[in-house]
């Protein structure tokens, strides 16, 4: 039993007390338990002192008299067991010395887990969860609701300290933060102004709304927590196993505890102990000095003591009354003396009842002529053991140790197994709000890990949960969308089905392949006349189906590329083109050779000629497949997606597989059309009723220009871009070709038939003032 307030008894103390006094009674009478065996006690008070508790520890080891350590003054009524104490500090000071002996202890009150180590204390039992395991099941609560911003309020004793050093080692492994810890007097004795108003200022400012008690509750923890509530600062109170709680019970009191969540261990109504308590009086407790001073505490009821009466009236200043003997002790207010459930009275109750059943089996298993006289040491091994060994088991089998959840409800009943009806009525307790989904956390300088800030997550990261404290990185081929999510990365390229440019382009290109297809009718129609016989047939209709071809060759660049379309789009156009251009080149030579053989003596004679044109045509445009198919051989080009051009997006594109073989590829193209126009420029001046080398040079200038900017413009743009500028390049060369060359003679052959003639075409023009005829 313990004592406060200047050295008055106090009524829940004393109720544990009554409870292990009536355990024994009701054990003493049952049949079926120690038959012809009487248990005795011997209650003591520790007043929650070191020094005290080893005291009285010694006292009963050595009986009446004289403390005598590691000696027994006692004949008879040898101690068995020790049942106690309530606080850790006490409990470990006494079975420091029973362990010497091997006594038995149980604890019905003390959860430090330093006592749970059976290397060190094997005799010691607790009736309660020890702190970490109590502790750990608050940080999982804890953890449950999100309550990660918490403050302590810890008795200013080694039970407090201990319980909130654990709190914090088992919170900083669930990333729970510590925002403040309030120490608290446990008695009257001290008056610290200063410390208390420090406290309730640290208690105004802080923000987190859960808190958590560790040790023992006083009143002055009850009071302060009161004018917190008054003030306008009301929390939500976690409050572990064995904190005094029968404190909450005080009517006055209530409102303090609301929505607070008490951890208490298994307690099973127990009507007969219950009445008992109720029916406690002077009337059947006659010589209790220690009743005598509650009821004049509480009631003023005078003592039969003539010293404490006198020090009542006296030096406390109270006015006494001739109380009736037959005043119960509940009269005193069921906020002082609250019999409705057990807390600690229970594990009392229930410590007592361990011990009787362990010694009980004891017993039964007690070696025969067993006798213990006079020294401690001959109790040894044998009785000693036996009692630990039964006592072991007891606690093994037990079922009534476990922990059960109470909720506070506003009226101020904790009720078992009670919960939370709506999500609205969970308070928040977070030293920041969690970041959304999208953002990521980054801790404060100089702050708690749990007080932080919320950076939107970097372009290409996601975080799809609340409160993360990283980004994640999509995979390569995606990108967030707007929900939050990696999804797959748009992908550019020509379409056919969404993108308006390629339906132009596909007109244009249709419409020009219609149109040099009328041309080539055309040309096919009037193949007799003069006009088309001069410009030679064969390369005529070469030409404009080499120009043809290279229209449809656009379509190889657009769509979605393919390793056909791929390998097919640079090759096909080089080969056709190269036909292009060896046919414009050796119509150029044959222009420039044909009037050149008409000098006397002249060698160009042996270039004119059919056989001639066409050697040269495919000599040209071979060269041209065999440059395609080495790069076709050694590094041919593929599909590629191109993932680093935009963030968000790939660019389906081919890559060229060798840039080298790209390169030769459309410079050969560009040498063919460089020396067609240098043989054109040439022959620009030459007597032509058609102006034939001059329409040749105009047409090579355009595609010579084109290429020439195509160079540039190709290399600074990227993705879809550098497609178009070489659709645009083939479209401009062929148009140009097309219209510098067959343009003209489709004029004369529509519009100006009277020049489609053979003596226009001889007539020559004026050289020195003559007119030159053949």
């Amino acid at each position: 039993m313990h004592t406060e307030n200047q050295g008055n008894p106090v009524p829940s103390f004393y109720k544990y007390v009554l409870a292990f006094m009536f355990a024994i009674d009701e054990i003493n009478k049952n049949p079926y338990i120690l038959p012809n065996v009487t248990l005795g006690y011997h209650v003591t008070d520790s007043c929650n002192n070191k020094n005290k508790a080893i005291e009285n520890v010694l006292q009963i080891l050595s009986g009446p008299g004289d403390i005598v350590p590691n000696y027994s003054c006692l004949s008879n009524g040898k101690l068995v067991g020790v049942v106690g104490d309530q606080s850790s500090k006490t409990s470990l000071q006494i079975i420091e010395h029973l362990n010497i002996y091997g006594f038995t202890q149980i604890s019905y009150g003390a959860t430090n887990p330093v006592l749970s180590n059976k290397q060190m204390y094997p005799s010691y039992f607790q009736t309660l969860p020890s702190d970490q395991t109590q502790y750990l099941a608050i940080v999982k609560l804890l953890k449950h609701f999100d309550w990660t911003w918490i403050g302590i309020l810890a008795s200013d004793d080694d039970g407090g300290y201990t319980q909130s050093q654990e709190l914090m080692k088992q919170a900083e492994v669930y990333d729970i933060c510590i925002e403040f810890i309030l120490k608290m007097k446990t008695d009257d004795f001290t008056n610290e102004e200063n410390s208390n108003e420090k406290n309730r200022r640290m208690f105004q400012k802080s923000t987190s709304n859960i808190i958590v008690l560790c040790g023992t509750i006083s009143f002055l923890t009850v009071q302060f927590i009161e004018e917190q509530r008054i003030s306008g600062k009301v929390k939500t109170l976690i409050i572990p196993v064995g904190s005094n709680i029968e404190i909450l019970s005080s009517v006055k009191h209530k409102a303090s505890w609301d929505r607070s969540l008490i951890f208490s261990s298994s307690s099973i109504k127990i009507p007969q102990l219950k009445t008992f308590l109720e029916d406690i009086s002077l009337e059947n407790r006659p010589n209790d000095p220690i009743l005598e001073h509650i009821l004049l505490v509480y009631l003023s009821c005078k003592p039969s003591n003539p010293i404490l009466k006198m020090l009542a009236e006296n030096y406390y200043g109270h006015k006494l009354n001739n109380c009736n003997r037959t005043i119960k002790l509940q009269n005193i207010g069921s906020h002082n003396y609250y019999t409705e459930t057990f807390s600690t009275t229970y594990h009392v109750y229930t410590a007592v009842y361990a011990m009787a059943h362990a010694l009980h089996e004891g017993l039964l298993h007690m070696p025969r002529n067993f006798n213990c006289k006079y020294m401690l040491q001959k109790c040894g091994s044998i009785w000693i053991n036996l009692l630990l060994h039964h006592v072991v088991s007891t606690f093994s089998n037990s079922k009534n140790m476990g922990i059960v959840l109470k909720i506070v409800q506003q009226e101020g009943a904790y009720v078992p197994g009670a919960s939370m009806s709506s999500k609205s009525m969970i308070p928040v307790s977070k030293c920041t709000e969690d970041c959304p989904p999208g953002y990521r956390r980054i801790l404060m300088n100089g702050s708690h890990k749990c007080c932080f800030e919320c950076l939107k997550c970097s372009d290409g990261d996601i975080s799809n949960e609340t409160d993360k404290r990283s980004c994640i990185r999509c995979p390569r081929d995606q990108w967030p969308n707007d929900n939050n999510q990696c999804a797959p990365k748009e992908t550019e390229f020509l379409s056919y089905i969404d993108d308006t440019i390629t339906l132009i382009i596909t007109v244009i290109v249709i419409f020009l392949f219609l149109k040099t297809s009328f041309i080539l009718g055309i040309f096919t129609l009037f193949r007799d006349t003069p006009v088309v016989k001069a410009s030679n047939q064969t390369l005529c209709f070469l030409l404009l189906v080499s120009i043809m071809l290279s229209f449809l060759c656009i379509f190889l660049f657009l769509g979605c590329p393919t390793r056909l379309t791929c390998m097919l789009r640079q090759t096909l156009f080089g080969i056709i083109f190269s036909v292009a251009m060896s046919s414009i080149l050796a119509k150029t030579i044959m222009v420039y050779s044909a009037f050149k053989a008409t000098k006397p003596g002249s060698n160009c004679r042996k270039f004119i000629g059919v056989k001639i044109t066409n050697c040269l045509v495919f000599v040209c445009s071979f060269t041209q497949v065999v440059l395609c198919i080495i790069w076709l051989s050694t590094a041919p080009p593929f599909p590629d997606n191109n993932f680093d051009l935009y963030e968000n997006k790939i660019i389906l594109q081919c890559n060229e597989g060798s840039i080298v073989a790209f390169s030769l590829n459309l410079g050969y193209i560009g040498i063919l059309a460089v020396v067609s126009f240098l043989v054109a420029f040439l022959a620009r001046n030459l007597p032509d009723s058609f102006n034939e080398a001059k329409y040749i040079t105009f047409s090579m200038l355009v595609v010579c220009s084109v290429w020439v900017a195509f160079i540039p413009a190709y290399l600074s743009v990227t993705g879809k871009s550098s497609v178009l500028v070489e659709i645009f390049a083939i479209l401009s060369s062929s148009v140009g070709i097309l219209a510098c060359i067959f343009y003209p003679k489709c004029y004369i052959i529509i519009l100006r038939p009277d020049l489609n003639s053979k003596d226009n075409l001889l007539k020559k023009p004026k050289y020195g003032g003559e007119n030159l005829t053949t």
